[in-house]
This record gives structure tokens, C-alpha cells and sequence, in this order.
């Protein structure tokens, strides 16, 4: 059995100094938020982490944020995809798209937001209390060979992190 991988992010830091003038999906980084997406692609890079896909909300902060990580580590075109359904979805929303997946991914990545995603995070990994902080990200690997066995329990953590800030020069 080939296990799948997944690897749930969260948006990095989004604005709201924009008051009510700016609707909550339009939301752009700020400049940390830029800062720790570059530091996350960064990462993603050294550790040679290569998805299948990237699928991501279309809230800018998510969009963005997925970009970033894209450019970071080469992404081939067309394997940065934009799912709608993702914006603010709930655990199981998000437990339904993810068992839909195209058999041929091996390690699908979900760049969204909270509650979901930490929900799922605990939901597929028996646990609770993870969260994930804004572009945090948690690497899992999934006891499962095809998507649609995507179940409470199937997975064990290979690794969770946060971009942290560069020391002073």
C-alpha cells in the first residue's frame, strides 16, 4: 500500500486595518504575512516537498499565501488549483472535498482557514487541541491508499511548523 500525504496550511497574516471598508474574503497579507509565506515556501524548498496539487480558498490571504509557496518550490503550472468551496469551510466540508481528490495525487496540500483545518487536523489524527497559527502547517502522513478511505484516525503527524522570524542581522 502506498500511503497519501497531506499537508494542511493555514493563511498566512492577513490585514484588518481596512476596517468594514473591505470585505473579509478580499483581505490582503500584510507584510509579515508575506514575510512568513516566503519563509514557508523557503522551507518547503530545503525540505524537498513536492505536491501533487495545491489546492487553496479564494480568499486573497489564502490565494496569495499559495502563490508564494508555489513560486517557492517551482510548482508546475496547472497544479496550483483555486477551490471556492474551501473559503471558511468546516471540517467536514473539508474531509468531503479532500476524499474527492484524483487518484494519481500522492500528497495533496490544502492551504485554507480556521476552525476547519485545525478541526480536521485532530479529526484525522485522534487528538485535541492542535491548531494550527496563522501559516503554520502540519505534514501528515495518511494510512489510506486511495482518497476516499480518508477517516477519523487514519493519520499520524510527520511534522508541524510556523515560519519564525530571522534573528536580527
Amino acid at each position: 500500500m502506498i500511503n497519501r500525504h497531506l499537508t494542511l496550511i493555514r493563511h498566512a497574516e492577513a490585514g484588518s486595518e481596512h476596517g468594514s471598508r473591505i470585505r473579509d474574503c478580499d483581505r490582503p497579507l500584510t507584510m509579515r504575512g508575506r514575510q512568513d509565506a516566503s519563509r514557508l515556501g523557503g522551507r518547503f524548498a530545503v525540505l524537498g516537498i513536492e505536491p501533487g496539487r495545491v489546492w487553496t480558498s479564494d480568499a486573497e490571504r489564502a490565494l496569495t499565501t499559495s502563490q508564494i509557496l508555489a513560486a517557492a518550490i517551482e510548482l508546475p503550472p496547472g497544479r496550483l488549483e483555486i477551490r471556492s468551496g474551501l473559503y471558511l469551510a468546516h471540517m467536514d466540508t473539508l474531509r468531503d472535498f479532500i476524499r474527492e481528490a484524483d487518484a494519481d495525487i500522492q500528497h495533496l496540500v490544502v492551504v485554507g482557514h480556521n476552525p476547519g483545518l485545525s478541526e480536521l487536523w485532530n479529526w484525522l489524527c485522534e487528538k485535541e487541541g492542535f491548531g494550527l497559527p496563522t501559516c503554520g502547517w502540519a505534514h501528515l502522513e495518511l494510512g489510506i491508499s486511495r482518497w476516499t478511505q480518508l477517516d477519523r484516525g487514519c493519520a499520524e503527524l510527520l511534522e508541524f511548523d510556523v515560519p519564525e522570524e530571522e534573528p536580527p542581522q
